[in-house]
């Protein structure tokens, strides 16, 4: 990765404007804490060539191949209501559908956190916040996207795909992660300013691939199968079973085929 590259085509005020570059390492998501307790401004980011430990949600592990994935993390201080938390995995996966649409390829978004392509997970997003009193303090936004890999480098039970593998042709990172972050400082404001959701409430309905369809529901050690409404200001999933809505805030979901 190049630095220069990424900071070459920003157009953000903030974000991207510090990198953090490691030829490797185990987790950027573990790097950018660190950096945090050290003083880093709001905007740092972290990247890599080769992460080692990547980290997914609920404890799973990310697999990412060496000089090909996307793999950052960027630190953010909102200073916001933290009930705000859970909406950061979901402007960010606004950011990444509308960065790669510029890039030619059409992308949409699982709830709460995957980029998919034609049913095939392109990419992932981990949130890790600190909270301080009812203050959300730090975000620290971990991204994982699938870039230049062959078919081979991918592992065959997680029905993966990559930029390269849908567009025949390679990409270079450094431009997918400066679009990237120029939508999500705009998306990012957009929250800040309104102190709320609203408009990102709409933006990530439209990007979501599987509102209004039956969907089978993973949490809390239960599965439930219904209709995915949608998402609430919250940015908690709405599953309605049998006639009756639940709210969820976490939990994975599998888009079932009628």
């Amino acid at each position: 990765m190049f630095t220069n590259l990424i900071q070459a085509n920003l157009t953000t005020n903030v974000l991207g404007r510090e990198i953090e570059y490691y030829t490797w390492t185990k987790s950027t998501n573990e790097d950018a804490w660190g950096l945090i307790e050290d003083g880093a401004n709001e905007g740092t980011l972290v990247i890599t060539d080769n992460q080692t430990a990547g980290k997914g949600r609920a404890g799973r592990r990310w697999v990412s191949v060496p000089g090909k994935s996307l793999t950052t993390s960027l630190i953010l201080k909102p200073e916001l209501d933290s009930r705000l938390a859970g909406w950061f995995p979901l402007l960010t996966g606004i950011a990444i559908v509308d960065a790669l649409k510029e890039l030619g390829l059409n992308t949409k978004l699982k709830w709460p956190n995957d980029v998919m392509v034609h049913g095939k997970k392109l990419g992932g997003i981990l949130c890790e916040s600190r909270i301080h009193g009812s203050i959300l303090e730090w975000v620290v936004i971990g991204i994982g996207l699938n870039i230049n890999e062959q078919e081979n480098e991918l592992p065959v039970d997680l029905n993966a795909t990559s930029f390269f593998m849908e567009s025949s042709s390679s990409n270079q990172r450094e431009l997918v992660l400066a679009k990237i972050l120029n939508n999500l400082e705009l998306h990012y404001n957009t929250l800040k300013e309104n102190r709320g959701p609203k408009t990102l409430l709409k933006f990530w309905t439209e990007r979501c691939n599987h509102v209004n369809k039956t969907v089978k529901f993973e949490a809390d050690n239960d599965i439930q199968e219904g209709i995915f409404v949608g998402i609430n200001n919250d940015g908690a999933a709405i599953i309605n079973c049998n006639g009756k809505e639940t709210i969820y805030n976490s939990g994975d979901i599998h888009i079932i085929e009628l």
